[in-house]
């Protein structure tokens, strides 16, 4: 007869996926993985499988929650607005040290790239699913005429996705709030975007 888990296997995971996102996926070792989520070997090895089937889950989650601070930031009336928003809630609302780490999906697509390619997938994936949120957007803002039709919402999205990559990626180097707030303003000038309102102020 099979043991009962004896420890929380969603703090686990979430454990997990903190690590992967701070070391990668390379240089977390199971030793490290095992100690940050306080659970044996076996323990793990009997509720994720291995080390790659456990990444596999920390890269479902991180996109579920980044899915979800998106879907928390909708504007029903300014769908647009739900992009400054979120680049806020996601970089400038959050502590200085977990901006720094970037984005557990962009950075494992660069990690795994060449080395492990089923891995790096399904990150691109992940990826691919926030990136259909974005459409979202843009495609109800031009059904509200809120928006030119001048471009298609999926290029859009591909361009936010790249502009939201590149700011995560700017946020790895020490950054001022100032500077990051008139990067994230700049960025939504060149999208068409509305400027973060006055309550998105970065934290202190």
């Amino acid at each position: 007869m099979a043991r009962p888990i004896e420890f929380d296997r969603g703090q686990a995971l979430d454990a997990a996926m903190r690590l992967f996102w701070i070391r990668g996926y390379g240089a977390s070792s199971l030793e490290q993985l095992t100690h940050a989520m306080g659970i044996s070997r076996s323990s793990l090895y009997a509720t994720f499988g291995d080390k790659r089937g456990l990444f596999q889950e920390a890269l479902q989650l991180f996109s579920g929650r980044t899915q979800s601070i998106l879907q928390r930031e909708w504007c029903e009336a300014e769908p647009l607005a739900t992009l400054p928003r979120f680049f806020s809630a996601t970089i400038l609302k959050v502590p200085k040290r977990r901006a720094a780490r970037g984005c557990l999906l962009v950075n494992s697509v660069l990690e795994l790239r060449g080395v492990e390619e089923e891995l790096n997938q399904q990150a691109a994936q992940e990826l691919a699913r926030v990136e259909k949120v974005f459409e979202q957007c843009f495609s109800d803002a031009q059904a509200r005429h809120q928006y030119p039709r001048r471009r298609s919402p999926d290029a859009l999205a591909a361009q936010t996705m790249l502009i939201n990559q590149g700011l995560r990626a700017r946020c790895r180097a020490p950054r001022t709030p100032e500077a990051i707030r008139s990067e994230i303003d700049l960025a939504c000038a060149l999208l068409d975007l509305p400027r973060l309102a006055s309550n998105h102020e970065p934290l202190s």
